[in-house]
């Protein structure tokens, strides 16, 4: 666990660099910035625990807001990153990025990225069964993204008190680019809207739920739940019998698929 200094609320204010429409215009920063903690607007200064300026690389955001969070939260600690701004301050820019490209992806693929790092780097006498989930919350409403059909679903609690939505699709993963896949999937069916400032504008936040199982054979396993709205917070549930887990064979809609550490092809369980 790292020091309780480095595990206090942080506040990080990031600007991110000017889209092309912007460039096109002219357009300037107004802030001006000092140090590494504060900005100037109107000649007053605004201090935060950190600055990210518009120069500041993807990777640096994600080193910076996100890695020893990351960290300690597959160490079994809770944490929770959220991205909070106006239209087109750069939520989406930070929070995802570009999903496929290595230098431009935001925080929540690398997320994914050192999530499967991490499995990769573990006993190969291990297994691990992860699966997705995709919603938004639009107009008060829980919509299944994986499954337009599903369009009014309801949260319940499990037996540990663990917040969960009711009936939502669960889509088997095994590797970072097919959690990439289905956070497109999922995206094309989002509710948007064009804006004077934002011409893809979310009307609703969204919601990535990856479980991820662990076992060892016909041992006990632990589950841990991961959530990805404008960030990640991971609660750690019971333990359950690992028998009680198919190893092999299909579930209702998706075959299942076991991520196996220090091999980076997965087949079937």
């Amino acid at each position: 666990m790292a020091d309780p200094a480095e595990c206090t609320i942080k506040v990080m204010c990031r600007f991110r660099p000017l889209n092309s429409s912007e460039v096109t215009r002219g357009d300037r920063y107004i802030p001006k910035f000092q140090g590494e903690d504060t900005i100037v607007i109107g000649g007053k200064p605004y201090m935060f625990d950190r600055v990210l300026q518009p120069n500041t690389s993807q990777e640096q955001v994600y080193n910076t807001c996100a890695q020893r969070i990351v960290k300690d939260v597959l160490d079994g600690y809770n944490g929770t990153i959220f991205a909070y701004g106006q239209t087109s301050s750069g939520k989406t820019h930070t929070m995802e990025g570009n999903l496929h490209d290595t230098d431009s992806m935001g925080i929540i693929p690398r997320i994914v990225q050192d999530i499967f790092n991490y499995i990769y780097s573990m006993d190969e006498n291990l297994e691990f069964h992860i699966k997705v989930s995709y919603f938004e919350i639009y107009l008060d409403k829980i919509r299944d993204l994986l499954d337009v059909s599903k369009t009014n679903l309801s949260v319940h609690e499990d037996k540990n008190r663990v917040p969960y939505v009711k009936g939502c699709t669960e889509r088997f993963v095994c590797s970072p680019e097919e959690v990439m896949d289905t956070i497109d999937e999922g995206k094309s069916n989002r509710h948007v809207a064009v804006t004077n400032m934002n011409e893809h504008s979310s009307r609703s936040p969204q919601y990535l739920p990856d479980k991820c199982q662990t076992g060892k054979h016909a041992d006990g396993a632990e589950t841990q739940r991961q959530t990805l709205p404008g960030g990640p917070g991971w609660q750690r549930k019971g333990q359950q019998n690992w028998s009680r887990r198919s190893r092999a064979g299909r579930s209702q809609e998706h075959q299942q698929v076991s991520v196996v550490p220090g091999k980076r092809h997965l087949g079937s369980g």
